[in-house]
């Protein structure tokens, strides 16, 4: 059976309440304030080589076309 991949939106909000040095469920204010998650996983659900950059807090968030989240440079896995 194949391991499912955890969405493109939940590591971003994992990545930046770690970053935050707090739990996701308190991140305030909400991911969809800075950008529509259902529109982020779904361009990285397809075939085509993609990049997103966008700013939560002070934060600079960029998602890179293998899925890989970087807050301010730091990569989170």
């Amino acid at each position: 059976m194949a391991q499912q991949r955890t969405q493109v939106s939940v590591r971003v909000v994992e990545a930046i309440a770690d970053a935050m040095g707090t739990d996701p469920v308190d991140l305030h204010p909400p991911l969809y304030d800075a950008i529509d998650p259902s529109a982020l996983d779904q361009l990285f659900t397809t075939d085509v080589d993609v990049s997103v950059e966008f700013e939560y807090q002070e934060y600079t968030v960029t998602v890179s076309g293998n899925g890989t989240v970087a807050i301010d440079g730091r990569v989170y896995d």
